[in-house]
């Protein structure tokens, strides 16, 4: 298993619960991924739009459950959203380790995938690199839920990357902005409006950068700041990576400094993300691209094995686009304004859910490797609704079953059953082990 995000963890816990000896490899210091290292708390509703059925369980649900015992998740009403958990990222790295070391799970952190050896479309071993140095970790089959496709694309599979990526965010955890919104909302203005007017005195990005003050439970008054998306950075490119984490701190410091003059000089920063708020980079050639059409439309697939509500969100530099299933849509500008229409007429019945099918974990040529997360394949404004957590979870999971099908059965993951995968999938998930 490459990549120890959500998706990543969860795939291999899925394959260790079915009896699989299971390796992962993380390049931070914390799992987790965009949630925990990088910070983004907030996962979306696990119900259809209706909010009436739930459609989404197995670890997703086990985790959020755990969070809540812990007092470390509250329900949240997202303004364009809907419904959505908003967590401690740290309490949930907790807990990702309480899942690997409970289904004895070999982990490598601060590793990187550096290469791979391939015979044909076989992958013999992956090549990664950490504090002790250059190893091989051979295995029957492969995950690759890097985000970045670190094993695939060093293994030569195809991939590919959207026009337009997505922008990336950093986020920081910020004492004294909890009172500060507070009083902000009971006056009926935002934070940021107070300050925003400071912007150019202290250069801040003028494109699509309005910080989001986010909650984040624990005794202590603080918030989650996402900082200012930063368009035209591929994050899978070092240089770019590094100027995008360097520029979103000064920001940070900005903002801090904003709030100092302009309302209250009690904030300060607590801590920095251990990784970037990353949406998007590359995409895993599969052997199917799933479309916009298919997911606003619903589209039922043999082979589905995640669910989703969240809408189409694309964001430039212009704003962000919103597209929900019900034909709605939300045009947000990047003065904050917006523009509320209908990209189809209203119906008497909209999909209650989009579906994602295994297809599109599978790449092509590829006898022993999957992928899961953001390398999914999607075309730009079906993986700008499908990419968001509760969804990409899903994904690892079924990879992680789709491996031990593949292994039990001896067939390729491109001939695995998709309705033995679908059961194995819908069994109820076992209780935590610590």
């Amino acid at each position: 298993m490459i990549g120890g995000s959500c998706t990543g963890v969860f795939a291999a816990v899925r394959a260790a619960r079915l009896g699989l000896s299971v390796a992962l490899v993380e390049q931070n210091i914390i799992l987790g991924g965009m949630a925990a290292a990088a910070q983004v708390n907030e996962w979306h509703s696990l119900h259809d739009a209706s909010g009436k059925n739930r459609i989404i369980g197995g670890l997703t649900a086990e985790c959020l459950n755990r969070l809540r015992l812990r007092g470390a998740v509250r329900d949240h009403a997202h303004r364009h959203c809907g419904p959505c958990f908003v967590f401690n990222s740290a309490e949930l790295a907790l807990e990702l380790d309480g899942l690997i070391r409970g289904h004895g799970i070999r982990v490598f952190l601060k590793a990187i995938c550096a290469g791979a050896v391939r015979s044909g479309g076989r992958i013999n071993a992956a090549l990664i690199e950490d504090k002790s140095g250059r190893r091989a970790i051979r295995s029957r089959l492969f995950i690759d839920a890097s985000g970045d496709g670190d094993l695939l694309r060093r293994a030569g599979f195809r991939a590919w990357q959207n026009d337009g990526l997505q922008p990336v965010s950093y986020q920081m955890i910020a004492a004294g902005l909890g009172r500060l919104a507070g009083n902000a909302e009971k006056n009926g203005r935002n934070l940021w409006e107070q300050i925003r007017h400071r912007g150019p005195d202290f250069s801040w990005p003028a494109e699509n950068a309005n910080p989001w003050i986010n909650f984040y439970p624990a005794p202590a008054d603080l918030r989650n700041v996402y900082g200012p998306r930063l368009n035209g950075v591929d994050a899978s490119d070092a240089d770019q990576f590094t100027a995008a984490v360097m520029e979103s701190r000064r920001c940070h410091r900005a903002l801090l400094d904003m709030v100092r003059e302009e309302v209250s000089p009690d904030v300060a920063a607590v801590s920095f993300a251990h990784g970037l708020g990353i949406r998007e980079t590359w995409h895993a050639a599969c052997l199917h691209r799933l479309t916009v059409g298919e997911v606003l439309h619903g589209t039922s697939f043999p082979d589905a094995i995640a669910c989703g509500t969240y809408p189409v969100d694309v964001h430039s530099p212009e704003g962000t686009l919103l597209r929900y299933l019900d034909g709605r849509e939300d045009v947000l500008a990047r003065d904050g304004s917006f523009i509320q229409r209908r990209w189809r007429e209203k119906s008497a019945e909209n999909p209650p859910h989009y579906e994602i099918p295994y297809r599109c974990l599978v790449p092509e040529k590829a006898e022993n490797l999957l992928v899961a997360g953001r390398l999914i394949d999607a075309d730009r404004e079906a993986y700008g609704a499908i990419r968001v957590m509760v969804n990409m979870n899903q994904t690892g999971e079924a990879a992680g079953a789709a491996a031990w099908l593949a292994l039990e059965t001896g067939k390729p993951p491109a001939e695995v059953d998709p309705a033995t995968l679908r059961q194995v999938l819908a069994e109820d998930a076992r209780p935590l082990t610590h």
